[in-house]
This record gives structure tokens, sequence and C-alpha cells, in this order.
């Protein structure tokens, strides 16, 4: 007699899609070279023949407070495969992309300019202005208008789950392209690489659908933004509150 019993099979492929809010922290570190620069430049009277070499040189930072970004909406896809056929059901990788826009508030930061002067012929004891180097730090303040600002990302995660017939808990950290796209008072693009991790509960309706929420965290730095304004450079960091549906077959 050959009796038959029914076997469940694990899903290892599956598909998603979800949507939510980015709760961004603010731009940290931030420098703006290109505006500093030109601040130097436009005040002769301080920094004589700043912009000409061949008479003077300088080197400056321009460093500000933190700029403030807007909440915004999340929206994403990922598909992944976990190893249960290779006996390792708890491993997995996930491909995804996301979009969110926290855009730059309208406010008032504070700056520091710190420049380094150098005259290339000095005449001590400096009876004339920009005969001798010096060091001058000033520090002021800057309005900032509100500008657009859209986050995009193409990450790659490694995730681990405890595989259970209904309720998968999972961890999930990788790393990705950011790419940021401003316009308005920083006008500019770039692709950087950045941090993505995340945890989450993913809970299975059926054998092929289910539902899942996630906290994800997102990390990247940004550099010279656009070049040819403030040259915008700082941290961006991000805490994403997410829910969608899953396929798995």
């Amino acid at each position: 007699m050959i009796i038959f019993s029914p076997t469940y099979v694990s899903a290892e492929w599956y598909v998603g899609g979800y949507g939510g809010g980015t709760f961004s922290s603010s731009l940290k570190d931030v420098t703006m070279p290109e505006y500093g620069q030109r601040q130097v430049l436009n005040d002769p009277a301080t920094f004589p023949n700043a912009g000409n070499p061949t008479i003077a040189s300088f080197t400056q930072t321009f460093n500000t407070s933190d700029i403030s970004l807007a909440s915004s909406l999340i929206l994403g896809a990922k598909v992944g495969y976990f190893f249960s056929e290779e006996k390792f059901p708890w491993f997995g990788l996930e491909l995804e992309a996301f979009t969110t826009k926290p855009d730059i508030k309208q406010q008032t930061v504070s700056t520091t300019q710190n420049v380094s002067y150098v005259p290339v012929l000095t005449t001590p004891p400096c009876n004339a202005p920009g005969t001798c180097p010096f060091n001058l730090t000033t520090q002021s303040s800057l309005d900032i208008s509100g500008t657009s600002l859209r986050v995009s990302t193409l990450a790659l995660n490694v995730i681990a789950r405890y595989p259970g017939k209904l309720f998968q808990p999972y961890v999930g950290v990788g790393g990705g392209a950011f790419y940021f796209n401003s316009s308005g008072q920083f006008d500019g693009r770039q692709v950087v690489p950045g941090l993505n991790a995340q945890v989450g509960l993913k809970v299975l309706a059926t054998e092929e659908w289910g539902v899942f929420v996630e906290g994800k965290y997102n990390y990247a730095t940004i550099t010279n933004l656009d070049p040819s304004g403030f040259g915008l450079s700082g941290v961006y960091s991000a805490f994403n509150i997410l829910g969608g549906i899953v396929y798995h077959f």
C-alpha cells in the first residue's frame, strides 16, 4: 500500500511593495566651500588681490549649523530569495528600490568661516592692508529658502529571519547607491554610496501572501551637491517606518 501525504514547500523567491513615512534628521556636518570661496573673492578690502595667485593666495572653510529636512512619504519595492533548498532557510538576499522627498526647509543657519590669507611678497611690519599673512574667523548667519530634494535608492541587503510558518521577524543590512536630486537655492544631482539597515516583522496569511511592517535606517554623505552654487556637503540620515504586502513563489 502506498500512502501519499502532503508536503509543505517553503517559498524561496518573493516580491513586495511598500509605503510609509520618512523622518529625516537634519543634514549634519554641513560645509559650503563654493559659497565661502565667493565670500572671500567679493571682499577685496579685507583680502586684496585674493583672486590673483601671483600676488596672494588663500585657503578657507565655510561651515554651517545643521540644516533641517522635512518629513516625507516613502514608496518602494523589493525582490528577494531565501536559501531554503540549500538548507539555510534563515538566510537571504534582497534587492530593493525606494524613493522619498525630504525637502530642505526654509530656515536661518549660523555660519563660521575661517580664512588663511598669504601674500606672495610680505613686507613687515604690515603698514598696508594685505601686505602680511593673517588668519580671520567670521561668524554670521545665512538665510535658506525652501529647496526641493528627492532621494532615490537602489540597495542590496543581506537578510536574516526566523523562518516561521506564520510570523517571520527579520533583520537586514546592506549598501547601495543613493541618488540626490535638488532644485531651488541648492541645485544639483549626485549619486553616492550609503548604508541601508532594517528590522521588521512579516505575517503570512497564506503560503504565498503576507504583510509586513518595517523600520529602516539610511545614512549617506553628499559632497559638493551644487558645484556651481554653494557646494553643499553634509551627512544625510533618515529613519523610515513602512508597511507593505509580499508575494512568495
